[in-house]
């Protein structure tokens, strides 16, 4: 093929460095391109988005581009010839098409998967793919689900492999001049290579680009949309180290936040005869598919007659998830640890830390502890967090005696027959105890057993029929349990580990992102109101020593909600933000300095800190549950004598 008449000219400059520079925006445009392309198949998750957060999101672009691509462009900075020779120049090319073709189905990947983690992908994915034993089975369901990808793929491929073919007619033979132009050349690859560096960086601030700063940008809620998926995972490549916290001297900081809990009053009833407790975990079911639960105008609700049904016969707290993943919620929900940091807490190096769990006090008092889900052993790490955390009994699906006949072909057991499953062997279990009952269906892909496909409400979208489906397994369940023996004298305990939109739209999600239920029942209680005090999930283990009148001492994040002396908040962390909720305010918090202030009660205005009269208060409960947080794990003093 010839030469283009334009590229002809003599004039055309012979050099590396305009090839790094051609080279590097290339990539910048098609980096934006796959911000683009996640912003639109995500619009109602960035009802607000602005043009700045693309520009900014540039920084992020060239920072991941330059480290993916530092082999490419230090071979491009080298004064020898053989970089101008035809097998250097294919392999460079081959280099520069693959690693950049990753990085663009990171992007793409994420794309779909945000709806579910509602953040870009960090580095414990490979751990997640590692623990999830059935990952090759699920792969052939995400690509027969969004199979639009792979055609969004192939046309960038079609671009990178255009830019390898124009970048042809950037000669770079002459490398260093003779003389003075020697000089000239070293000081300017000097300069080029500072670039990069700076580049690398984001520039000339103080510190360099993290996730953090992708939040002190748009806020924790667009930080996903300016930062890319190769950048999130590079960030949180290595093992994360926490930061030693001074906010507060270390007496001010436990009084004004201890995690010693030893005292559970109970100053709302007094509860009934309590020898069991089964403590059910919904996969991903909001308290907005609930009738009841849901805030108006109960958009999503109408998927769940028989939780409704269990709800107003009940006592219900307004629920708040401590993160966004399956893989956080057991840290939280058992062991009164949540997720402050990139890495979930199971997955970090501080899960081997010695820590004070609950569970273990109720087996020295003679309780039975078991844990049941229905998915592969090993998926999400709920066996060995389970097991850390107290439980003495895993029960997954190679326990489970009918799994060649009810498998569902990608995660497990469906919840109808699994659900019933755990009824029968409670039925058998000697002596006291504490159940947990980890629910599956609810859960990409949303299959729904044929059987029950015409049964239970379709709703919208596959979520909610999902949903219907747990809520009839739910249903069963308690028909065969309130027939045993035990039943009477059972505290149900009911949450979710996160919350999962998916297919919805319109959804408040400063307001909802981490709204699940928080359900007390038992049969006995005379007792039935609904809180609209916060409760998180790392206050679940409290509060159920608080309900029944157990008695011992333990470590936990989280209070006993039924003393009304204790404080009321939830905190999660999201994209190098903290977030803090107390009251009616969501405080987001970057580590060093408060971002911003939202009134969820009153249209998420943004407020400012002289508007809120106990701000001062606030922040420093917030700060010191985050320092001892953060130097409890650090020092491994998260244990009792």
């Amino acid at each position: 093929m010839n030469t283009p008449p334009f590229l002809q000219k003599k004039t055309f400059l012979h050099s590396p460095l305009l090839h790094i520079a051609y080279t590097t925006t290339c990539l910048t445009v098609i980096y934006s391109l796959c911000r683009l392309v996640f912003y639109l198949f995500n619009l109602s998750h960035f009802p607000e988005a602005k043009a700045v957060y693309f520009f900014d999101g540039i920084r992020f672009d060239l920072s991941a581009i330059i480290l993916l691509n530092a082999p490419y462009f230090l071979l491009m900075l080298l004064p020898f010839k053989f970089i101008a020779s035809s097998k250097c120049r294919i392999i460079s090319n081959i280099y520069l098409v693959v690693v950049n073709l990753l990085a663009v189905a990171a992007n793409l990947i994420d794309t779909c998967y945000y709806p579910f983690s509602m953040r870009r992908m960090t580095f414990d994915i490979f751990h997640f793919a590692g623990e999830t034993g059935n990952i090759g089975g699920l792969i052939p369901l995400f690509l027969r689900d969004y199979y639009y990808m792979i055609i969004i793929f192939l046309g960038f491929v079609l671009l990178l492999l255009g830019m390898i073919y124009f970048s042809k007619f950037i000669d770079y033979k002459d490398f260093i001049l003779k003389g003075k132009a020697l000089i000239a050349q070293i000081l300017i690859r000097v300069v080029v290579l500072g670039m990069l560096v700076l580049g690398i960086r984001g520039g000339l601030q103080y510190r360099p680009l993290s996730i953090v700063s992708a939040g002190e940008y748009g806020g924790v809620e667009y930080a996903a949309l300016i930062l890319n998926s190769p950048f999130s995972l590079m960030n949180t490549l290595q093992s994360e180290q926490l930061p030693e916290r001074t906010y507060l001297n270390a007496k001010e900081c436990d009084r004004e936040f201890s995690v010693k809990r030893e005292i559970f009053d109970n100053q709302y009833f007094t509860p009934p005869k309590t020898d069991n407790v089964v403590l059910i975990i919904l996969e991903g079911i909001s308290s907005e598919y609930s009738s009841v639960l849901a805030d108006e105008p109960k958009d999503l609700a109408g998927c769940t007659p028989f939780l409704d049904s269990l709800a107003r016969q009940s006592i219900t707290f307004r629920g708040m998830a401590n993160g966004q993943q399956s893989i956080e919620a057991v840290a939280s929900i058992l062991g009164g640890i949540p997720s402050l940091m990139e890495k979930p807490f199971c997955q970090s190096q501080y899960a081997t830390n010695y820590v004070s769990y609950a569970l273990p006090v109720l087996k020295r008092q003679g309780m039975s502890t078991h844990f049941f889900h229905g998915g592969a052993n090993g998926t999400m790490g709920f066996d060995r967090m389970s097991r850390t955390a107290g439980v003495d009994h895993y029960y997954g699906m190679d326990e489970y005696p009918y799994r060649r006949r009810d498998y569902d072909g990608s995660w497990g057991i469906p919840d109808v027959p699994y659900l019933n499953y755990v009824a029968e062997q409670l039925n058998h279990t000697e002596g006291h105890f504490f159940a947990t009952l980890y629910t599956l269906t609810s859960h990409h892909p949303f299959k729904v057993p044929a059987e029950y496909d015409q049964k239970v409400a379709k709703g919208n979208f596959p979520m909610q029929h999902a949903v219907a489906y747990t809520d009839e397994a739910l249903r069963q369940f308690f028909a065969k349990a309130s027939k045993s023996e035990w039943y009477p004298h059972t505290l149900f305990v009911i949450t979710a580990d996160h919350t999962n939109f998916e297919g919805a739209t319109d959804v408040d999600y400063r307001r909802h992102r981490y709204s699940v239920p928080m359900i007390f029942f038992h049969p006995s209680q005379q007792e039935v109101f609904h809180s609209d005090e916060i409760m998180q999930q790392v206050d679940l283990m409290p509060s159920i020593f608080g309900y029944c009148g157990f008695t011992g001492q333990f470590v936990s994040f989280g209070h006993n909600v039924f003393d009304s002396s204790t404080p009321r908040f939830a905190i999660n962390y999201l994209s190098g933000t903290y977030q803090f909720y107390i009251s009616q305010y969501l405080i987001e918090f970057n580590g060093d300095k408060i971002l911003k202030i939202w009134d969820l009660e009153n249209g998420n205005n943004e407020v400012s800190p002289d508007q809120v009269l106990q701000i001062q208060e606030y922040e420093k409960l917030m700060k010191a549950v985050i320092q001892q947080y953060s130097n409890g794990l650090l020092h491994n003093q998260l244990r009792l004598n």
